[in-house]
């Protein structure tokens, strides 16, 4: 039986970044995908945090937008620290 699984705090920030970086790159989310070879929609899973980066393909993210992989992961100790802080409050 498999398990359905649900986007993770991180999973939603390393989305944001990703869109945060195709956007200040002036890339549409369909030139985005032909560059690392997936479909937009892909891409829209990517962004939302729907679908986890695997490692090769963060990596070829990377190259696109000429950063180190730490660049999807920087500040996700706060949002993760923030998103607990509002489930916790609730």
């Amino acid at each position: 039986m498999s398990k359905v699984r649900t986007a993770t705090e991180v999973d939603v920030f390393v989305g944001a970044q990703l869109k945060f970086l195709r956007k200040s790159a002036g890339l549409s989310q369909t030139e985005l995908a032909n560059q690392v070879g997936v479909t937009f929609q892909q891409i829209q899973k990517y962004e939302r945090g729907a679908n986890r980066i695997g490692a090769s393909r963060l990596w070829s993210l990377c190259q696109v937008f000429n950063v180190k992989p730490g660049r999807f992961f920087d500040g996700v100790e706060k949002h993760i620290a923030k998103a607990n802080s509002k489930s916790s409050a609730d």
